[in-house]
């Protein structure tokens, strides 16, 4: 068995990586492989000998000595240090761990091109240091480790050993000391190379699970580099340092895709600026900015309230999404089978534009698509309009900005599901800047299969007028 993670999971093309890895086998090496349009092999390390070190607990960092649940000490986990080509394109990109049988050669594993491994990966960003792109991808790390068991080092409660995460955190009666409500970001796991705790929460249309690397943002930065779309990456902790507002200056789009949960202080405060600023977001996503968390050190963190709770109240998501989970919700698909679309409004506007779509229309609601779900977001609207058949606008009742104008509704109240309002809207609004809302997780997937042309042509128009290569 090998397991490992990156001390700091963004790098510098030209500057030094450092993994931690621990490992049961005499040796091992790397593969180091960029996910674009598909994979790409970029290097190999030489084989280093092995070191089988325990799991820490999941609130710890793994890199440094720690204390286990019963007292012992726990040595820190072994850095391996890789100075990265200055060469090597910014993307997200995969540290392949391979076994080796301590001659030379490999015994384990899949193997660089499999996303869907539950160990042996570590998933890291390498940054651009030139001419930035128009375009900042944002990768969700936090909302990785929020659901990141590490299984199979996860918490056995027969032994009381091992890990958790913050939606299975132990009670006193499971375990001998207090744990605090936290995760790290230094464990292995963080979007590829461990198990999310949801994994049983299974889609029908793309075995990956959910919560990974694999399901929503792979798919869409493969359809993003094979359609010409050039863009730089970053995480979270990018833009929660306080150097991020400097990175953000040096692009005209932020992309948030698939599963965006998970939201400090200072990543709301940067983002809203850049908006501020006249630059643009867009959330090709769902259930985004739902959980405020705070950090008690640069690698550790917990959530505190949903953003619209107190107590800040008057700083729900709103303000910077435009829409809420609050008036959206999540699918059970085994217990809602019926497929939800979106029925399409102001269809003169330039988001519409090449679709051939009129008000009225609908689309993404086929049965082999479910645009809508698995999480999406809702803006407060007069549902009494919507059954009359009238374009619905925001009452602002939930924090919904007034400028914020909605394109699309998807109702699922009539399948059996919801939260507050039950339905997704698709929409936008400006603050100087403007920040585009998809209000769904599973747009990256209805996007990348190709069986929907509207919501390709939906993504381009978003895109290319958002990153500056058509005038707003």
């Amino acid at each position: 068995m090998i397991f490992g993670y990156p001390d700091h999971p963004t790098v510098s093309a030209g500057s030094q990586l450092t993994l931690r890895v621990s490992t049961d086998a005499p040796e091992f090496r790397v593969d180091f492989c960029r996910w674009g349009d598909g994979v790409t092999f970029q290097g190999r390390s030489p084989w280093y000998v092995g070191s089988n070190v325990p799991a820490h607990l999941p609130h710890q960092d793994w890199g440094q000595p720690g204390t286990g649940l019963h007292g012992e000490e726990l040595p820190g986990w072994p850095a391996y240090p890789f100075v990265i080509p200055p060469d090597w394109p910014s993307g997200a990109y995969i540290a392949a761990l391979v076994e080796g049988d301590g001659r030379g050669h490999s015994v384990s594993g899949p193997d660089g091109r499999t996303l869907d491994a539950r160990h042996a990966r570590a998933l890291f960003v390498v940054r651009n240091s030139g001419p930035a792109a128009s375009i900042l991808y944002k990768l969700p790390l936090l909302t990785y480790q929020a659901y990141n068991q590490v299984t199979p080092y996860g918490y056995d409660p027969a032994t009381r050993r091992g890990g958790w995460c913050l939606y299975t955190l132990p009670g006193p009666e499971q375990v001998p000391v207090s744990v605090p409500a936290t995760v790290s970001v230094r464990r292995p796991g963080g979007g590829i190379g461990g198990t999310p705790w949801d994994i049983g929460n299974f889609d029908p249309f793309d075995p990956t699970p959910r919560q990974t690397f694999a399901h929503w943002d792979a798919p869409f930065i493969a359809w993003l580099e094979r359609n010409g779309y050039r863009a730089d990456y970053c995480t979270d902790l990018d833009i929660h340092d306080e150097s991020g507002p400097e990175l953000l200056r040096r692009y005209r789009l932020l992309l948030s895709v698939g599963h965006d949960e998970y939201w400090s202080d200072a990543m709301r405060t940067h983002v809203e600026h850049f908006v501020h600023a006249g630059a643009n977001v867009a959330f090709f996503s769902g259930n985004a900015c739902w959980w405020r968390i705070t950090f008690d050190d640069d690698v550790t963190f917990g959530r505190v309230n949903n953003w619209s709770d107190a107590p800040d109240p008057d700083h729900p998501e709103n303000s910077l999404t435009g829409v809420s989970f609050r008036n959206g919700g999540e699918r059970d698909r085994d217990n809602h089978p019926v497929s939800v679309g979106y029925r399409a409004q102001h269809t003169e506007h330039w988001v519409y534009e090449g679709t051939g779509l009129r008000d009225g229309d609908r689309f993404g609601d086929r049965p082999d698509e479910y645009l809508i779900g698995y999480e999406c977001d809702g803006a407060h609207f007069d549902r009494g309009r919507l059954a009359r058949g009238l374009p619905v606008r925001p009452t602002g009742a939930d924090g919904t900005p007034e400028s914020f104008t909605i394109l699309g509704v998807g109702d699922v109240s009539g399948s059996g599901w919801g939260r507050g309002n039950k339905a997704a809207t698709m929409g936008l609004h400006t603050n100087n800047g403007t920040v585009f809302t998809a209000a769904t997780t599973d747009w990256a997937r209805v996007l990348t299969q190709g069986t929907r042309p509207a919501v390709d042509r939906i993504t381009r128009n978003v895109l290319d007028r958002l990153a500056g290569t058509q005038p707003l």
